[in-house]
């Protein structure tokens, strides 16, 4: 069966505010239309796949796929009530603006816990630089350090990718933040 997200799983990583675990942010983000479920048993657990993919749906994060009538549906009732958002890629600054302790929060865990589930003792090392990291250069460091382990890794490296991605919109997140909005996030 193939999922999709939905205009709820699609607002979970462009707004400011997260309601879902890691875990069910990792599934969200692989669920793209085209992969089955059986593609993305290769990076979970079957029972804990199937608990996310039934939540994520019954929370109306994720569907299956719509036919063209009900997509032309659903984009004009959509258009209707939301205005269009622009994201700029090009913008630069001249000096690096410090990471949101957000991002800092989320990118961590993210490395922690594939270290734990995929590194074993072997990522004892990895690890503590991870959890001791407090600025970007260093979270840069710990993610290049923690990459070349995962691809190393006979159980890591089917993860390492999407894993890689996860990190990278969470990263990209923050430019976002930093350009749209003035106000301190708490």
């Amino acid at each position: 069966m193939v999922y999709e997200k939905s205009t709820r799983g699609f607002n979970e990583f462009t707004s400011n505010q997260r309601t879902l675990s890691v875990r069910e942010r990792q599934v969200l983000l692989l669920v793209n239309g085209v992969r089955n479920l059986d593609d993305l048993n290769k990076f979970f657990k079957q029972d804990q796949l199937l608990d996310t993919i039934k939540k994520l749906e019954s929370e109306g994060y994720i569907q299956r796929p719509l036919g063209q009538e009900e997509q032309r549906a659903q984009q004009a009732t959509a258009a209707s009530h939301t205005s269009p958002i622009t994201i700029s890629l090009l913008e630069t600054t001249e000096q690096a603006t410090p990471i949101c302790p957000t991002k800092l929060a989320t990118v961590k865990s993210i490395l922690i816990e594939a270290t734990d589930d995929y590194l074993g003792m072997m990522g004892r090392g990895i690890k503590a630089k991870i959890e001791s990291c407090e600025d970007e250069t260093s979270l840069r460091q710990c993610i290049s350090s923690w990459h070349m382990a995962m691809r190393e890794s006979k159980l890591g490296r089917e993860s390492a990718s999407f894993l890689m991605e996860q990190i990278h919109q969470t990263l990209e997140g923050n430019i976002i933040d930093s350009a749209s909005s003035t106000q301190p996030q708490h």
